[in-house]
């Protein structure tokens, strides 16, 4: 699996969690799926600077109380993006991406994710 493809499938697992999640949160909702599209086609320094800034406009909006939960979950759609990507670069022998991370749920996506067993093919069904 490559890091594209590893990236691309926890955005759209997340994204898939936020929309089932999150439908009587607008705002909630918006941030996050926002926050998961904002890591496409990034590299892994990039996703680091862009939840650096979220974190900043988190913590002034929470003083402004301007739409705090969107700007909160943009955030943490971020964070997990790097916690599980973190989950990966532990296991590899790597510092992780934040210092608080990753998380043991992050490892399990991990896993879930790129140690998944193969699929079963259909010609080898009785």
């Amino acid at each position: 699996m490559t890091y594209t493809q590893l990236l691309d499938r926890i955005i759209s697992d997340g994204a898939a969690y936020a929309r089932t999640h999150y439908v009587t949160d607008s705002s909630a909702l918006r941030g996050t799926i926002e926050g998961f599209e904002a890591c496409h086609d990034k590299a892994i320094h990039e996703i680091v600077a862009l939840h650096a800034k979220a974190t900043c406009v988190v913590q002034e909006a929470r003083l402004l109380a301007e739409d705090y939960w969107h700007h909160c979950c943009f955030a943490l759609a971020m964070e997990w993006v790097l916690n599980v990507l973190s989950a990966g670069f532990t296991k590899l022998g790597y510092p992780p991406l934040l210092p608080h991370l990753p998380t043991a749920r992050a490892a399990l996506k991990f896993a879930e994710i790129v140690e998944a067993p193969p699929a079963v093919q259909e010609e080898a069904l009785p």
